[in-house]
């Protein structure tokens, strides 16, 4: 009885020094609700990046919006670029591991399409190994490392949403100090 306990209480103090420290979980990141309302603007031919964008933004309650009048922001998503080659080869000279690499490029307006930021680059790079005797699995494998990519990427997106309002804020400032 004295054992669980103590078992209890010391789960407690983990849990309330790792409050303390400022340790989140993973996916704890929030948007503030200061951006407002956001556009996701972009000429992709590939709609899985602005689409996980999309449904992140709405998990953490920021309204999407269908037009960058409307909007009072914008992320626009200037480039986005998948790269995969051999990383590794196995001792029958053929291919062990293919390394991935993504790379989003994306600014962020104002409502008058003004660039709040400079170019950023989010850019996200795994490995995966091939299993010569089940290609199957191995395209399985490589579509689900993409996936988590994207989620890395959008994940980088919004932290730099994070800060917006703040940057906003003082970019206003800093113009009416202008004038």
């Amino acid at each position: 009885m004295v054992t669980g306990m103590r078992h209890r209480l010391l789960a407690i103090i983990l849990l309330l020094t790792l409050g303390g420290c400022g340790w989140q979980l993973r996916d704890a990141q929030v948007v503030p609700q200061t951006i407002g309302s956001l556009h996701v603007a972009t000429q992709l031919s590939d709609r899985d990046i602005v689409n996980e964008l999309t449904r992140a933004l709405d998990v953490y309650g920021v309204k999407v919006v269908d037009s960058a009048a409307a909007a009072d922001y914008s992320v626009v998503i200037v480039d986005f670029r998948q790269n995969r080659r051999i990383a590794t080869l196995n001792a029958s000279a053929r291919v062990a591991e293919y390394q991935l690499n993504d790379d989003l490029d994306f600014l962020i307006a104002d409502a008058t399409g003004a660039p709040l930021t400079a170019l950023l680059t989010a850019s996200v790079e795994r490995s995966y190994e091939i299993e010569e005797r089940d290609i199957l699995s191995s395209e399985n494998e490589e579509r689900q490392v993409r996936r988590e990519m994207r989620e890395e990427i959008v994940r980088q997106i919004l932290n730099r949403l994070k800060v917006l309002p703040d940057q906003a804020a003082a970019a206003k400032a800093a113009q009416t100090d202008k004038q």
